[in-house]
């Protein structure tokens, strides 16, 4: 259940709400007129929230794929076989005429570019 309080509560009480965040380990929602205003947290919260949130897009993205990877692929082999695999089928689509033309592949990159 949400901690909420006026925003006197703030002004007035602060060594209790500071007390009752370090404690619950929660955030405070702090009302103004009746409408949401500030949040409050602990400086320990905090700083947890912050260390998770700098995880670099890097290493996103490294987790992402080791995911992905790990749930279809027992091996690099096995990987590298379906990827061949794929680019064979592009390479005979594209002999065929049932891929997409390279100039229409270009005028996206370029459109998507600006």
């Amino acid at each position: 259940m949400p901690l909420i309080r006026p925003c006197a509560d703030l002004r007035n009480n602060y060594n209790e709400i500071s007390k009752i965040c370090h404690q619950t380990k929660e955030p405070m929602y702090i009302t103004r007129n009746g409408v949401n205003d500030l949040v409050i947290l602990s400086d320990e919260v905090y700083e947890k929230l912050q260390k998770n949130c700098k995880e670099t897009e890097e290493e996103r993205v490294d987790k992402l794929v080791a995911k992905y990877f790990d749930k279809h692929y027992a091996t690099l082999q096995e990987f590298q076989k379906d990827f061949f695999n794929k680019i064979d089928e592009a390479i005979k689509e594209i002999e065929n005429g049932k891929g997409i033309p390279m100039e229409d592949i270009v005028a996206e990159i370029t459109r998507n570019k600006k």
